[in-house]
């Protein structure tokens, strides 16, 4: 636990390529045998360190008095600060060869707690999903490259409120797109006869 700690506040004041098993180590004060010993690489430990911060959002805010969205919205934790950690740390281990499928399970966790708290009506599901994964997407990109867009801090609270606000204009854009229609079927080809 205190290596995994350790791990995730580093990944906040560090880019993954300074978060070395030394940096940890000293950190969480053990030895450097320590990582290999119990996560088998440097590279598990960060993937079960960033898990562990950003699904501990998810848990603190289990209760009916407030969504997770609203969370986010109203500040209570620093989602962007969580956000860009986890997400630059996420680029930074596909660049190492972790799998991409290392990552859906806690994704899917994170995109179904947020559609089951979404709450208008007046939207169906594949407009809602696609809401959610619309929203998803922006704060992870404002996440990665809001420093490098240089945004303020008002910009950013700015773009929290523009994806709280989408679930709101969600009847125009289903409309408009046609999320509200049923899809159609693919037709099949006929098999040709053989003599």
């Amino acid at each position: 636990m205190r290596m995994l700690n350790a791990t995730s506040q580093l990944l906040l004041q560090y880019v993954p390529a300074d978060v070395t098993v030394a940096r940890i180590c000293d950190a969480s004060g053990v030895h450097t045998d320590y990582v290999v010993r119990y996560f088998g690489s440097r590279e598990e430990l960060m993937c079960q360190s960033i898990e562990a911060a950003f699904l501990g959002v998810f848990l603190k805010t289990s209760s009916d008095d407030t969504t997770r969205l609203n969370v986010v919205l109203e500040g209570n934790v620093d989602v962007m600060q969580l956000s860009q950690a986890r997400v630059r740390t996420i680029a930074y281990l596909l660049g190492c060869g972790v799998s991409p499928e290392r990552f859906q399970s806690s994704q899917k966790l994170v995109l179904e707690s947020v559609f089951s708290q979404s709450n208008n009506p007046n939207v169906g599901d594949r407009t809602r999903m696609n809401l959610i994964l619309m929203g998803t997407l922006l704060i992870q990109a404002l996440g990665a490259f809001a420093e490098v867009n240089d945004m303020s801090a008002l910009q950013k609270q700015d773009m929290l409120a523009y994806i709280g606000y989408m679930s709101l204009t969600g009847e125009t854009v289903q409309t408009v797109l046609g999320w509200d229609e049923p899809q159609a079927k693919p037709k099949k080809k006929k098999q040709p006869i053989i003599a």
